[in-house]
């Protein structure tokens, strides 16, 4: 759930303090910088720019108008905008337009879901921007918050130290209630000076009643939630803001460790209900924002692939049909997925709400579809035609099969292998061949059910280690074994070597922790639900155990 109440927060003084350079900027663009963005005259000139047959000035309005819709937090609607504006300041190898592009491109992909990849947009936004101090910072600031959801704590002190102390050195221009709040995270997740995390918060929330806009008050918000630094009092107001801003996800996480019902004028049972409420509409901002997401990247990996057609005639026909019944597939899924989650919107309670929320994360990942289709374009740019036709049949298929078991709470061991078949012949069809996968489930425990989603994230994380690391035989061994009454399931790599990335720091491990915790909760045997790791430079290693 953590990202998900992410997905809209963002420092809208991170976009705009940095210093504006008009070097590369056309006169008849500048003058829409020198007007307010809530003025109603901006609107007029932001359409002449996107009319104009002027390439740059096309440029500079698709920029513009991604910026004011950025802004307001509504990030989809900025996507093809923001590509448009990308390709036509690349051409014209325009680095001021590109660098503010870029900022905003990280962003909106971040918010959306997107993977690591958003990293490498936002380093070249930062090495654009060197030698201006506040342009630095902006980016440097976005690129903490960054490193802070990907686990990389240590980067994040490193960098905030930078951007704190340009705030410091800088007279007025930057906010630095955002830094304050992102280092205090990164320290309390490293177990580190408590003292310092606790003053760092107090000096961001001091400054969350100034005149900031308000995503930058929710990012805060949220941050302060996760170190709970909010007192009841504190709490209510959170949530009157989140209620006059429609913040929902902000909403839910504040109204979970709210208990003074009276500051609000409520009862238990109000507050209860308006918990749920607030749940489901935050799930709903999820559905919606995803599936229109999904959509996108659809037709921007269709428009990348006709652009191939039209370079090799001969195939054009075969490789149209391909890709219109995979874009046909992924559209089906996702309305099929949004019409079960409609169904069974009305039966969530709060905590049913939660893990739905986090089980369409881990289900239909943008991040995941970001990859298939950068496989996809790799096979296409070396003409391999057959390859890319049958990658892309074997990825429908492994969609429909997690598409099959989506509501299910438990799923026989059978299922789960031949889902994991499917995802390893498609990783071995990508970046991932040398990696050697055995599979060792006895036939006895095969209509054994078990929670779902268990064993997928763990086989992605050992591919991303064992894949990584260099070493000469990478393996992956997944392995289930019973004695009496308890089941073991066991996923082995060869570690992750000498790669930086180490084993155990990322949010799949999580996901699994919170899914095992949840059957516990109700479980009758709950000493039987465990999860033990142990990552090492030549051994990774997830063992999880559950009742028979």
């Amino acid at each position: 759930m953590y990202k998900s109440l992410f997905i809209t927060t963002f420092s809208i003084l991170w976009l705009g303090c940095s210093q504006t350079e008009y070097s590369e900027v056309p006169t008849s663009v500048r003058a829409v910088f020198e007007v307010h963005h809530e003025s109603d005259a901006i609107d007029a000139l932001v359409t002449d720019l996107l009319a104009s047959n002027d390439k740059i000035e096309e440029a500079w309005g698709a920029y513009l108008l991604s910026r004011e819709i950025v802004r307001k937090g509504v990030n989809f609607e900025a996507l093809t905008y923001l590509e448009r504006a990308e390709v036509l300041f690349r051409s014209a190898d325009n680095k001021e337009g590109i660098k503010r592009i870029l900022l905003l491109k990280a962003h909106a992909y971040w918010s959306l879901g997107a993977g690591e990849e958003i990293l490498a947009i936002s380093e070249e936004t930062m090495r654009l921007r060197e030698g201006n101090l506040k342009g630095w910072a902006t980016a440097a600031g976005n690129y903490t918050t960054y490193l802070l959801d990907y686990g990389r704590y240590e980067e994040v002190l490193t960098y905030s130290d930078s951007v704190l102390a340009i705030c410091r050195q800088v007279d007025g221009g930057i906010n630095p209630s955002e830094a304050y709040a992102v280092r205090a995270e990164a320290l309390q997740n490293l177990g580190r000076d408590s003292t310092a995390v606790d003053t760092l918060i107090t000096l961001a929330l001091e400054l969350i009643d100034r005149t900031i806009p308000d995503v930058d008050k929710k990012n805060i918000y949220f941050r302060a939630l996760n170190l709970n630094a909010l007192d009841q009092p504190a709490l209510a107001r959170c949530i009157r803001f989140a209620q006059d801003k429609e913040f929902w996800s902000l909403e839910a996480k504040s109204r979970e460790k709210f208990t003074d019902y009276e500051l609000l004028g409520e009862t238990k049972e109000m507050a209860l209900k308006a918990e749920v409420e607030a749940n489901k509409r935050a799930l709903a901002e999820v559905d919606e924002g995803q599936s229109k997401f999904l959509a996108f990247e659809l037709a921007r990996g269709q428009t990348e692939i006709y652009g191939y057609q039209r370079e090799v005639r001969l195939r054009k026909i075969a490789l149209s049909v391909t890709v219109i019944l995979f874009v046909v597939l992924l559209i089906g899924i996702v309305l099929n997925y949004r019409s079960r989650i409609m169904t069974a919107r009305a039966k969530l309670s709060q905590q049913e709400a939660e893990l739905a929320l986090e089980n369409y994360k881990n289900t239909i990942r943008p991040h995941f579809l970001f990859n298939q289709l950068n496989n996809v374009s790799a096979f296409l740019n070396q003409e391999l035609i057959e390859q890319a036709q049958e990658y892309l049949s074997d990825l429908g298929q492994f969609l429909r099969s997690l598409l099959e078991e989506q509501d299910d709470q438990t799923i026989e061991l059978a299922s789960v292998i031949k889902q994991l078949h499917a995802y390893i012949a498609l990783q071995k069809k990508g970046s991932y061949a040398h990696v050697a996968v055995t599979i060792n489930i006895p036939k006895e425990l095969l209509k054994v059910r078990i929670p779902t989603g268990l064993l997928q994230p763990l086989v992605e994380n050992s591919f991303k280690y064992a894949g990584h690391e260099g070493g000469v035989s990478p393996s992956i061994h997944i392995q289930a074994i019973s004695s009496e009454e308890l089941l073991t399931l066991t996923v082995e790599d060869s570690g992750y070597g000498e790669y930086t990335t180490q084993g155990g720091t990322g949010h799949g491990l999580q996901l699994i922790k919170d899914r095992m915790a949840f059957n516990k909760s109700r479980s009758k045997m709950p000493e039987s639900w465990t999860v033990t790791t142990l990552f090492k430079k030549e051994k990774g290693t997830v063992v999880l155990t559950m009742p028979l």
